[in-house]
């Protein structure tokens, strides 16, 4: 749970469905992969609700700790986690404390790179658990935002081959 919250909107979400069908299916080949090498990896999180970005948002501005702040995106419009084309993807026991710490992260973007997955630790400001459908910006665009408002969020994934 996020936030020590009971709002569901306000928890991690960990449900694979939500997900684009041809990223889903890629992230879960992908952390088959890692596991059957030795990289026990598994989904954080997946799909955010808009209030659970706006949450995010705050931490390390209006919300301390932390003193900086963990996401440039103010809503969910503007990271492709709200579009189901993102993961955050940890360590299944020692979650963002790996052994090896970025050297693991790297290891586990090489498996996803096999698996039409990008990776955020290769960003101006990396975000090393952070893994994205790779016909993906770095960011979604307003021509992204505005296929979202007129075709829908099945409009974006076909957009981006991201659903058959």
């Amino acid at each position: 749970m996020s936030a020590q919250s009971n709002d569901t909107a306000l928890m991690v979400n960990r449900d694979l469905s939500k997900l684009a069908p041809r990223f889903a299916d890629s992230v879960k080949a992908a952390i088959d992969a890692c596991n059957r090498l030795g990289l026990p990896a598994m989904v954080y999180e997946g799909y955010r609700s808009l209030e659970l970005q706006a949450l995010y948002y705050k931490r390390g501005r209006t919300v301390k700790p932390p003193m900086a702040p963990v996401t440039n995106a103010p809503t969910n419009l503007f990271s492709w986690h709200g579009y189901g084309l993102a993961v955050d993807v940890v360590h299944r026991d020692l979650f963002w404390k790996p052994p090896g710490g970025n050297a693991w992260f790297a290891q586990v973007a090489a498996v996803f790179a096999g698996h039409d997955c990008n990776w955020g630790g290769n960003w101006t400001h990396p975000d090393p658990p952070h893994f994205q459908w790779a016909r993906c910006a770095p960011s979604p665009s307003d021509k992204i935002r505005d296929i979202l408002q007129t075709q829908g969020l099945q409009g974006v994934w076909k957009a981006l081959e991201a659903i058959a």
